[in-house]
Order: C-alpha cells, then structure tokens, then sequence
C-alpha cells in the first residue's frame, strides 16, 4: 500500500476510533465462538486428547488453550483494525475472506482423527496465517500486526506435532 492510501486509511480510522465497544465485539465474538467446537467435543468425547494422540504432546493443554484465545482475539483485532481504518467506500472484502477462512481453518482441528492429522491441518494453518499476513499488509500494516500470534505459533505447533510423530518427545 502506498503512503497516500495509508494516510486516507488513518484520517477514516481517526473518524470510526470512537467505536470502541464494536472493537470490543470484534475481539469477544471470534474468541467466544471459537470455544464452542473445542467445548463440544469434550462433552461428548471426554477421552478426546488420548483420541487424537495428544497425550504423546508434551506441552499441557493450558498452554495449547491460552495461545489459541490470544491468536483469535487477534484475528478479531486484526479485523477490527482494517475494518475502522478502512476509508469509506473501500473494498476489504479479499482480506477479511481470508482471515474467515484461516478462522475456520483453526476449527479443523476437531475433526482430526489422530496426531498426523493435526499435523497437515496445523501445515495448512501455517500457509493460510502466511497468506493472511501478506494479505493484510498490503491494506493495513497495523492490522497485519495483530496476526503476528498466529503466524508465529503455526511452525512452532507444526514442529511439536512432528516431534512427537518421530517420537523426538515424550510427555
């Protein structure tokens, strides 16, 4: 994005920055929602983790609970961001679509059968938060910076899953 469209983007952002309880529903709603799959499955599949082969992560479930909150809350900020920045009129509709799909992505998870198949959705998660990434840059550099989290944690995961596969960790 050039320096002229960067400027329109933070004149229509100083204009809409008094919205913030819309923000705040921005952050809440992909958070909350993005519980409900999670949730659901544990009801009805208590042994879930020892399913999927989780139980051969050594990382604690916490730690898998607490990034995922922050990564969501910054996919809502990252919306939010470009949403409010966004002059009047513009189309954002590209960005916003990949970060829905990358957010639904993030759900697949559930619908694994085993540890290798949380490995492939953890590699496609990663080529779908680079490409939001790269995606949200060219519109909003603010906004791609909320995405970071994610980014940053997809190879991390990725690498934990294949450790365990290779048996390189034990819980």
């Amino acid at each position: 994005m050039n320096a002229s469209a960067d400027v329109r983007y933070r004149e229509a952002g100083a204009a809409r920055s008094r919205f913030w309880p819309v923000g705040l529903l921005f952050v809440l709603v992909p958070v909350l929602i993005g519980q409900i799959p999670g949730a659901l499955a544990f009801t009805l599949n208590p042994e879930l983790a020892t399913d999927l082969e989780m139980d051969r992560v050594p990382v604690p479930p916490g730690v898998f609970i607490a990034v995922w909150l922050v990564i969501k809350a910054g996919m809502g900020a990252a919306a939010w961001q470009l949403w409010r920045r966004a002059p009047r009129g513009s189309d954002v509709t590209v960005p916003l679509t990949v970060l829905i799909a990358g957010y639904l992505q993030t759900n697949l998870f559930w619908l694994a059968d085993g540890l290798r198949s949380i490995a492939v959705t953890d590699a496609t998660g990663l080529l779908l938060a680079a490409a939001t990434v790269v995606v949200f840059s060219r519109y909003s550099a603010a906004a791609a910076r909320w995405l970071l989290p994610w980014l940053i944690w997809m190879p991390i995961t990725l690498g934990i899953k294949i450790a365990a596969i290779a048996g390189a960790l034990s819980p």
